[in-house]
């Protein structure tokens, strides 16, 4: 959004977490920063760094770590000398962490498994904004987990076809050695199955509502998988190989004059806004920005890089990092063609030639890029996306600043070319054949109406949203209508092998780029529409009440015809732009059960709300809950029963949630078992507790009456035998 819209209601004046809140200022604020002038950087003066590697395709277990490095990213003082920059960094245990972490290998059905270790020191390197929905232990002030310098990771690895507990879902972090772990932790060591086609992938942070700052300090890497058939085109001189294959991840970044990151979030600070003459106003410090847009561009951990080139075809990995930049390249200035050969999710049916490539936040397109014939010339890759928030090809926005965000990278033509047997050219052209058509999925059996709305928190701060329109799919109970938050509960239930049509329906002003777990999609069609949004009370994550919006699905009316998807977006993508004002339509098969996200890959929006849970199967057959077992070592685990067999208590579930007069707990117990249920305020006192005692094993209920407690957030607890579950129970009348 403008800044105008960024902060549009008075703030409250009543202090928040008071004494705590003045902890996390000395402990976590920068101070007033000075910023490093990125006009005084000289560009394409040092070589693009090509990221470590690590094969994974020898089925010899991988264990890695998140640590902090002292990193140059090609930053100099005034006067030439060299700053180095404090980021995270993945690598192998015990061996460098980088920023961006080491390129897996990975092979067709050759699974991977991976032990991912927190290594990293105590307190975050940026400013954390505890009054939001994020990370941390239930019953525990945030503002004083993260003041004592706790700092929660999960790894998802983006466009995989992963297992639920494998996934890295937002709940499944862990902190330091594992001392703390979320609600949907299930193990410390991941599997990736590798049952999908060639493609480039990446692994990067997606804990709950700190994976802007996570991934911003440096925790992103990519994952190359390739299959026969990829490697029949390579064999057969059809695309590049080796030191001509290269992968490269573009992200924005801001640096204070010590050259350390730096991140706006508070009142004072530099910031995109006010570029636009907008003065904001803070209600704590620090906050979430709606949007971020850095001064540098930063291309695999190096500002402004040139990579030298022999004169012949190579073959890009590219991937936008970065948290809200839409980037939209062109080579050169007389934007020489190149060709794309593949999208997120693996290669295109054949090569497509253009000029001019969009890529949104989380996509990634593989191109190739001829440098025949251009002997000794430089050839920059440019950046005509706007220092702001993308509304789509056809708004009219000011491109980047040319001098610093307008320019990407530098190709220089001074290598010498080496043409033998083991590097022949490659034939790869405009319509070349790259593999079979797309699989036709059938028909769908489901049609979901989705939308992405814009709502305010509790503070008045832009909230987006995901919702449903008109209590889209059977299994919706938390409303009919509207915007919904991460916590409300599941609407989107396929089936196992379910092929399903998503129509996302853009109700807000920017371009946003929808990212769904575990799928591939084909892109159907994108549609213009307008349907006039409500507004309508939003519940928060901590019991307040912010503003959402719905829309009336009668109220819908098409403008234009169904536009079909460009040529390059006609392969599997895992993420798509949906631009303003339009409808974007996705087809997808949801072949693995359990549980999933979807959200907005613009990070500072995922960690505001813009992401909901998804289940595929049976959820009250397999619901994830969390459980410990005192007979147990590994008594912290959490899964679904799918995942682990539970010897006590094989189901789980609560409804409705919200609740308006009560609400009923069912639980099936696979013998006879005491049980004591709890409810719990969030400052963990009990506020009810019945210990029924002894019960029969099968199917049991209880209700309970909610007349005398307020509005709000609860946590409801069952413990049976030796198990113990707990669940959110969210009161709103």
């Amino acid at each position: 959004m403008l800044a105008s819209l960024l902060w549009k209601m008075p703030w409250r004046a009543e202090a928040r977490h008071g004494a705590i809140t003045l902890l996390l200022a000395t402990v976590l604020l920068p101070v007033s920063a000075q910023l490093l002038d990125p006009a005084t950087q000289v560009k394409f003066v040092n070589p693009l760094p090509i990221p470590a590697q690590i094969d994974a395709r020898t089925g010899v277990p991988i264990v890695m770590e998140m640590n902090m490095t002292s990193q140059w990213l090609g930053l100099t003082d005034p006067i030439g000398n060299p700053l180095l920059t404090n980021v995270w960094g993945y690598g192998p245990l015990g061996g460098p962490v980088t920023y961006p972490g080491p390129t897996f290998l990975a092979s067709k059905n050759l699974p991977v498994t991976v032990t991912w270790h927190n290594n990293l020191p105590s307190g975050h390197l940026l400013p954390v904004d505890p009054s939001i929905h994020l990370a941390h232990p239930q019953g525990v002030d945030p503002y004083a987990f993260y003041a004592s310098g706790k700092i929660p990771t999960v790894v998802h690895l983006h466009g995989g076809k992963t297992e639920s507990a494998s996934d890295g879902l937002p709940e499944a972090w862990f902190t330091q050695g594992f001392a703390e772990v979320g609600p949907q932790f299930v193990k410390q060591t991941y599997t990736y199955d590798n049952n999908q086609e060639a493609a480039t992938l990446w692994y990067h942070d997606h804990a709950l509502g700190i994976t802007r700052l996570n991934v911003y300090a440096g925790l992103a890497g990519f994952y190359r998988l390739e299959d026969k058939h990829e490697r029949d085109l390579v064999k057969n001189a059809v695309l590049p190989k080796g030191s001509h294959d290269i992968e490269i991840v573009i992200q924005d970044r801001m640096f204070d004059a010590n050259g350390q990151l730096f991140l706006p979030s508070k009142t004072g600070d530099p910031w995109f806004g006010d570029a636009l003459g907008e003065s904001l106003e803070l209600p704590f410090d620090p906050s979430i920005v709606a949007e971020f847009f850095g001064n540098y561009i930063v291309v695999n951990g190096m500002i402004w890089p040139y990579l030298e080139v022999e004169p012949r075809k190579y073959r890009f990995r590219l991937l936008n990092g970065s948290d809200s930049r839409f980037y939209v390249m062109e080579f050169g200035e007389e934007a020489m063609d190149f060709l794309q050969i593949a999208t997120d999710g693996g290669l295109l049916p054949t090569a497509v030639s253009l000029n001019r490539l969009v890529l949104a936040p989380g996509e990634r397109a593989e191109i190739v890029v001829d440098f025949t014939g251009l002997d000794n010339q430089s050839i920059t890759l440019y950046n005509y996306g706007p220092d702001a928030p993308y509304r789509g090809a056809l708004a009219a926005q000011d491109p980047a600043d040319p001098n610093t965000t307008g320019q990407i990278m530098q190709f220089q033509v001074t290598k010498k070319l080496k043409v033998n047997k083991g590097n022949p050219f490659v034939t790869v052209q405009e319509g070349t054949t790259l593999r079979p058509s797309l699989e036709n999925l059938g028909d769908a059996s489901v049609t979901r109406t989705l939308a992405l709305f814009e709502g305010e928190d509790a503070d008045g701060r832009l909230q987006p949203l995901l919702g449903i329109i008109n209590g889209d799919g059977e299994k919706t109970i938390a409303k009919l209508n509207g915007s919904l938050a991460w916590f409300e509960d599941i609407t989107e239930n396929p089936e196992l092998n379910a092929v399903e049509e998503w129509w996302v329906y853009n109700a807000t002003e920017d371009a946003h780029p929808i990212h769904l777990h575990l799928v591939t999609f084909q892109i159907l069609n994108r549609q213009p529409f307008f349907a006039p949004t409500e507004t309508q009370a939003q519940i928060q994550h901590d019991g307040q009440s912010g503003q959402g919006s719905y829309i009336d699905q009668s109220s819908i009316v098409y403008t234009g015809d169904a536009e079909a998807p460009l040529l390059n977006e006609r392969g599997w993508k895992d993420t798509f732009i949906v631009p303003p004002g339009f409808v974007g339509r996705i087809k997808a098969r949801f072949d693995r059960p359990g549980r999933y996200v979807w959200h907005c890959h613009i990070l500072s929006h995922e960690d505001h709300e813009m992401m909901r849970p998804f289940y595929v199967g049976d959820m009250v057959a397999a619901a994830t809950l969390k459980s410990s077992s005192a007979t147990d070592e590994a008594d912290t685990e959490t899964s679904s029963i799918e995942e682990i067999s539970l010897d006590q208590t094989a189901a789980f579930s609560l409804y409705p949630n919200p609740v308006v007069d009560r609400f009923t707990v069912a639980f099936f117990l696979e013998k006879n078992s005491d049980v004591v249920i709890n409810l719990y305020g969030l400052d963990g006192k009990i506020i009810k507790s019945d210990d029924i005692g002894s019960m029969q094993k099968g199917y049991n209920t209880r209700t309970y009456s909610i007349n005398d407690l307020d509005d709000g957030l609860y946590i409801l607890e069952v413990k049976a035998g030796t198990k113990l579950f707990r669940e959110r129970v969210l009161i709103s009348r």
